[in-house]
């Protein structure tokens, strides 16, 4: 009965309510028993890890003893077997001019060796002999005869280390004898750096370690970063032969790097287990909620859609199927709103384009008639300049308005623009000089029509009108480039550099008039072509680029 009333309970709980069951069931449960099971195994691991990071710490930090030592001793061997230094050390005090001579070469070579190694602090040399040269470097031995590393020192042929604990200092010395007779010359002492050892105990810095150098006797170094008076246990211990007769090195790590209670990877464990638990209990009540949210939405804009409103956006945060379906339908509005843009543009374009070809049919005899007039009046009145000023309007508007054409020869837009170069020299005062420099043999390459005029009126707007004290300069150079026409206006104005630098200008940036021809000659010639205009401390140059064998519309058109 109990099984059958939980069954009946059961079917009448909310879906909402029996998703949260189910999932506390299959989930929630699990993770607790599966967090328990890697808190354990991890625990282990992590002590394993460390006791391997441990001895690889050691281990590098040894080697890297043993070579530091190693560099050392052949730094000191190089030096004590030097021939230049032997002969030095065998001169006699009566032989001033000699060991002068010598010092000049043997004092560099100490010096050379003291820089060249970078745990040498000082370099000292002792011998039987009275230097007056390199006081600094040679002494003699008279006062450390009796001391027990210089007593060993020449008994001996190695290189032996040694520790001053009044001075806290490391130092090696090894025996000069000569190559032949075996004698002793002198014997060298080089202090080493205070920190010769604590860099290499650097490695440590995050492991609570004692570290010790014991000889026969007893301790005589030791390091430690472990915070505290004492107290504390060693979780791990090891020594080690520095290579010397009764040198070791002792390790003794702390107890509490071990534990694993507190250790970062457990608490982050915890810390996501926790974390899951509630992303999974707020998942489960919201999960419903949410999935249902996104299908309502999609069926609220489907139903807008239907009422013509066609500028909605449906949510597609959903990753899931449902926001497939999202992106689907507003990748078809996003086509519809095109297509309705299309449409439009194509009605506005068309009436623009009919308003234009009324005005090409009105405007061209209405202005010739008038220059007309105005060039008798002048060649009446003996005004020679306004004759002039009305011929190149003339042949300016003969271009510009010759009966709607659009495509015509390379030849009939130069003769255009230097109309306007001229017409706008005089407006100017000649405050600019115009130069031409352009292949002959593109002259009969057809181009659109008034496509430079823009970029020459901002090149003496924009360029040539704001100079204070240099002529303005305007050059246009006209060349091929494999199948590409391309046109240069180049002005000497700074204001574009001073604005930009040493860049191009965003196509965004443009002009209305440096707009409509890019946007033309992208639309006759392709994406590729166009206009670019740079700035640069020369001046600023602006690109035309169109692509010759795409230039295929009619004239009339």
């Amino acid at each position: 009965m109990k099984t059958i009333d939980w069954r009946a309970r059961f079917n009448q709980m909310h879906f909402l309510n029996k998703v949260r069951l189910i999932y506390s069931l299959i989930l929630i449960i699990p993770i607790l028993l599966l967090e328990c099971l890697i808190c354990i195994t991890s625990s282990n691991f992590i002590k394993e890890q460390q006791m391997l990071e441990v001895r690889s710490m050691i281990e590098r930090n040894y080697q890297d003893i043993q070579n530091q030592m190693k560099q050392c001793e052949k730094s000191l061997l190089y030096l004590s077997s030097n021939t230049m230094l032997k002969e030095f050390l065998m001169t006699g005090d009566d032989e001033y001019m000699k060991r002068l001579t010598l010092s000049k070469n043997v004092a560099p070579l100490v010096y050379n060796s003291l820089l060249s190694t970078q745990d040498f602090e000082k370099i000292l040399v002792y011998s039987e002999k009275n230097f007056s040269i390199s006081y600094d470097l040679f002494k003699n031995d008279s006062e450390v005869q009796a001391k027990e590393w210089y007593r060993e020192t020449e008994n001996t042929s190695k290189t032996l280390w040694w520790y001053e604990e009044e001075k806290e200092q490391f130092f090696i010395t090894r025996c000069v004898r000569d190559s032949v007779t075996e004698k002793k010359l002198g014997i060298i002492r080089i202090d080493l750096k205070g920190e010769i050892l604590a860099k290499s105990f650097e490695i440590f810095s995050g492991v609570p370690v004692e570290i010790r150098l014991l000889g026969e006797e007893n301790e005589f170094y030791r390091y430690t970063n472990i915070s505290g008076d004492g107290g504390h246990k060693t979780g791990y211990e090891t020594s080690l032969d520095m290579g010397q007769p009764d040198w070791q090195i002792q390790y003794a790590v702390d107890q509490s790097y071990f534990s694993t209670i507190f250790h970062p990877r457990i608490l982050i464990s915890l810390m996501i287990v926790m974390i899951l638990l509630a992303c999974v209990w707020i998942l489960v009540n919201r999960s419903t909620k949410y999935l249902l949210k996104h299908l309502y939405r999609i069926i609220d804009g489907v139903k807008k859609v239907n009422d013509s409103n066609f500028e909605i956006e449906i949510d597609e945060s959903s990753g899931d199927e449902i926001g497939e379906l999202a992106k689907s339908i507003n990748r078809m509005l996003k086509k519809i709103r095109m297509l309705i843009e299309e449409v439009y543009k194509s009605e506005l374009d068309k009436k623009n384009l009919e308003l234009n070809l009324l005005q090409s049919k009105i405007n061209p005899h209405f202005l010739y008639n008038n220059l007309s007039a105005i060039n008798w009046i002048a060649i009446e009145k003996g005004e020679d300049r306004i004759y002039e000023i009305t011929t190149q309007m003339a042949t300016f508007y003969r271009t510009a308005l010759n009966r709607g054409v659009n495509i015509d020869r390379l030849r009939v837009e130069i003769d255009n623009i230097k109309s306007y170069m001229k017409l706008q020299s005089y407006a100017h005062d000649d405050s600019f000089q115009a130069e031409y420099e352009i292949e002959d043999a593109l002259l009969d390459t057809r181009i659109p029509i008034f496509i430079m005029q823009p970029l020459v009126e901002n090149a003496i707007e924009h360029g040539i009108d704001t100079l204070r004290e240099d002529k303005g300069k305007i050059r246009i150079h006209i060349f091929s480039e494999d199948v590409w026409l391309v046109i240069h206006i180049w002005d000497n104005g700074k204001e574009l550099f001073g604005k930009i630098g040493d860049s191009e200008l965003n196509s965004e940036e443009f002009g209305y008039g440096v707009s409509n021809v890019d946007k033309r000659i992208k639309l006759l010639c392709g994406e590729s072509s166009g206009v670019k205009i740079r700035a640069d401390k020369f001046g600023t140059t602006s690109e035309i680029r169109l692509k010759k064998d795409t230039i295929v519309l009619d004239a009339k058109s």
